[in-house]
């Protein structure tokens, strides 16, 4: 079976689309000799170190709009052109493991969508002009076209079923997996380095993800600004500081310094090759995100055996299982009330500690991969 997957986010590879398509492409290699899985790029990104997902090789494809780039190509790519690239390879099926489905396909190509949220359907605030308004409504119209709807969790199918109104024998849960690259052990002295180089000591609390609005990162400073004085930590927030849109992106460090807790807190971007060690390292990590379609950056901190406190809140609660303590992100004393708790009970962090890995054994990306197979199988079925 040769399957064409609209690879656009090999251009955005450190995102959570191009983790997703990267790992997918990988496993595939593994655990489906039998299938042809064709990426198909608008244009040449760079070939990430060690070549290309899986060795599988691109299909580079170009638009009228190349010399735009940006929006313009990507909607012309999704909608016009990918879609004709896929039928002229011969494929059985189509994949779109993003939010972006043609309206448009060609006659006898099943196709299959990934939805991994509905957030700018949820979130006024990530309507962010009158084309993403527009552009919102053009996928969601084209999502009620797809043969299957793959969805990360029970919480994103019925986001999906209620806001696109896609038939729910059409809607399918395919659970995503921690990044294997956090699951090997890291040595005492990797993390002792780890933690000199980002001058932290210990305790410290750690943040790793977006620092959008959805992320309620204002939450966590806040929450951490209620504990006693005298209670240590150090936090450290991982992720791209944007000021473009105050709306969206909140000034975390001007925060931080109204608060009066500037001094504990430290912000900047953790590399891959830190990942594991800095999750491993930390004392507790915190997430207080208010929508997720799944939560990856929490279940990799349950992979390496750190504490967890987390919202209660989207897919968190059936991801997270009984392996982290889960609060209403809304209650900034109930946050710091459990964070205080988990920093001061060393019996809890290890409990905690204890509970996390076999949780997060649950989800494999072998698993994804075999249940996507099977995925587009069944659209080829009469």
């Amino acid at each position: 079976m040769r399957a064409a997957l609209n690879a656009h986010f090999f251009h955005h590879p450190n995102t959570g689309h191009g983790q997703y398509l990267s790992h997918l492409l990988r496993t595939f290699a593994a655990v489906a000799p039998d299938l042809e899985a064709v990426p198909a790029c608008d244009g040449a990104p760079p070939a990430p170190a060690g070549g290309w997902p899986g060795g599988w090789s691109p299909v580079f494809g170009r638009t009228p709009f190349d010399p735009l780039g940006g929006d313009a190509r990507k909607v012309w790519w999704e909608q016009v052109v990918w879609p004709r690239a896929a039928a002229r390879m011969g494929a059985a099926v189509g994949h779109v493991p993003y939010f972006g489905p043609p309206l448009r396909r060609p006659e006898g190509l099943p196709l299959v969508v990934t939805i991994h949220d509905v957030i700018p359907l949820i979130i006024p605030e990530y309507i962010t002009s009158p084309l993403v308004r527009l552009y919102n409504g053009l996928v969601s119209r084209a999502a009620l076209r797809a043969d299957l709807v793959l969805v990360d969790s029970e919480a994103s199918k019925r986001d999906v079923l209620r806001l696109l109104g896609v038939p729910e024998e059409r809607v399918r849960v395919v659970y995503l997996a921690a990044d294997t690259g956090v699951l090997a052990p890291v040595a005492p002295e990797a993390l002792a380095d780890v933690k000199a180089r980002y001058g932290l000591s210990d305790p410290f609390v750690f943040y790793l993800g977006g620092l959008d609005k959805r992320k309620n990162v204002p939450a966590l400073l806040r929450a951490l600004a209620l504990l006693p004085p005298e209670t240590p930590w150090q936090l450290y927030v991982s992720g791209r500081l944007r000021y473009d849109n105050p709306r969206l992106f909140p000034d975390l460090p001007r925060l931080a310094e109204e608060l009066g807790i500037g001094a504990r807190v430290r912000f900047g971007f953790v590399p891959d090759a830190d990942k594991a060690a800095m999750l491993r390292a930390a004392t507790l990590f915190v997430f207080p995100s208010i929508y997720e379609g799944i939560g990856l950056d929490p279940l990799e901190a349950l992979a390496c055996g750190t504490p967890v406190v987390c919202s209660n809140r989207s897919s968190l609660p059936e991801v997270m299982g009984d392996a982290a303590v889960m609060v209403d992100p809304d209650d900034t004393p109930a946050l710091a009330a459990a964070i205080g708790r988990v920093l001061g009970d060393a019996d809890l962090r290890h409990d905690l500690a204890r509970r996390g890995p076999p949780q997060a054994a649950k989800f494999t990306w072998e698993e994804t991969a075999r249940r996507t197979v099977q995925a587009y199988e069944s659209v080829l079925r009469p």
